[in-house]
């Protein structure tokens, strides 16, 4: 291996869509995709995060807080 890493998903058919991300660190994050980069770099509209359980920081709750417009998402996982 080159050290490289390669794009497994074709993230083009979920621009303009509703997606659920999981960052690295474990945050996890809804909204609408507006853009990414090679380095899966997302651009996501009218984010949502889902916040943490004190109690458990591997959980989360089902309380909110608004991003409006966050860059520089770092990519895990996303679905539909």
């Amino acid at each position: 291996m080159s050290g490289r890493k390669e794009t497994v998903l074709d993230l083009a058919k979920f621009v303009d869509k509703g997606v659920q991300v999981k960052l690295t660190g474990g945050r996890q994050v809804t909204g609408t995709l507006k853009g990414y980069d090679q380095l899966l770099n997302l651009v996501l509209d009218e984010a949502v995060e889902f916040l943490r359980d004190s109690d458990d920081p591997l959980k989360t709750t089902d309380q909110t807080r608004s991003l409006g417009l966050p860059r520089d998402c770092s990519y895990a996982c996303i679905t539909n």
